[in-house]
């Protein structure tokens, strides 16, 4: 009788170790993203998160929403987040200063935004803009290096002849325009597609979305990425398993833009299911050619910093091998 108990409570010992060990083994690291914007650009986390790739990876990922770049690298940079869905240039800039940033994953290959104005404004180039008010997200964004540069290169001096200031994305930037808050504002897609949409009511004061830019990427710092290697790595075959889906999956991706963009027109959520190859990166390895039109904007912006090397700036090492 004696011997069976102790065999019985041998394998009831062993039972619980085993549930023990596949609680242990199935217990998610939990990541928190920095979201500066609702854009095209992000759809390859949303499908990383419909399509359960991080949760293969054991993951649970959270997404904190932030009101332009600038507040969301800031959190970044802070450590309140692991990463953060953001203009690739942060990398540049926290890596200037010492903080070691990183494109992890890029997400978008082109630039996404185009400048906006009223329909009846007289507002035409970048020209008829001088001694008026432009709205960008916020100071130190892809939207404020941007315009700096090409007001730069259009003769125009950013900070005496007119006014930058920042707004927000999306909502609030629309209704700065149309309230007349700014002459001009700057809209990401679908914000811009959607205005467009409208007979009459906008029109597209300069359109930056064909330039060959790195304009979305998953930026980390190296600290943090040295230290999580293996959460780094998982991150990053998620996200770049999504890319794929964008190619490959058209339900998928359709069922992510209605998630991302519930009361767009569906033409419009057509129009972005049809863009998005095109717009997003396929492997998360950001264009070279890209990654040095971004380095002329940040000097124009920023003149004493530092150019960084594509090959410090690019994490390629933890991207899955082709």
């Amino acid at each position: 009788m004696g011997m069976r108990v102790n065999f019985l409570r041998q394998i009831a010992i062993g039972l619980l170790f085993m549930a023990g060990a596949a609680e242990h083994a199935c217990a998610q690291t939990t990541l928190r993203l920095a979201s500066a914007q609702n854009s095209i650009g992000s759809i390859a986390i949303v499908l990383a998160q419909r399509e359960g790739l991080f949760a293969a990876e054991n993951l649970k990922v959270e997404i904190v929403d932030f009101k332009g770049g600038g507040p969301a690298v800031q959190a970044l940079a802070s450590g309140s987040v692991e990463a953060c869905i953001c203009a690739e240039e942060h990398a540049v800039r926290l890596r200037a200063r010492g903080q070691g940033g990183l494109v992890l994953v890029a997400l978008t290959e082109f630039h996404g935004y185009g400048l906006v104005a009223l329909a009846n404004s007289p507002v035409t180039d970048l020209k008829s803009l001088k001694g008026k008010r432009v709205g960008i997200t916020s100071a130190g964004s892809l939207t404020d290096n941007t315009l700096r540069y090409y007001f730069e290169e259009a003769g125009i001096n950013p900070d005496r002849d007119l006014e930058i200031t920042g707004v927000g994305t999306g909502g609030p930037m629309r209704a700065a325009i149309e309230t007349g808050a700014v002459a001009a504002g700057m809209l990401t897609t679908p914000d811009v597609q959607a205005a467009l949409g409208e007979p009459g009511k906008f029109k597209l004061v300069q359109d930056y979305r064909t330039l060959q830019y790195p304009a979305l990427g998953l930026i980390v710092v190296e600290k943090w990425s040295k230290a999580n290697e293996a959460n780094a790595r998982a991150l990053a075959r998620a996200v770049v398993k999504a890319e794929g889906l964008v190619r490959t999956n058209r339900a998928a991706v359709d069922a992510a833009l209605i998630e991302m963009f519930p009361t767009l027109d569906p033409k419009l959520r057509t129009v972005l299911a049809e863009e998005a190859p095109r717009l997003l990166s396929a492997d998360g390895r950001m264009a070279p050619g890209g990654y040095a039109l971004m380095l002329r904007m940040l000097k124009v912006s920023d003149p004493a910093m530092v150019a960084v090397p594509y090959e410090q700036i690019t994490a390629s090492a933890l991207l899955p091998q082709p």
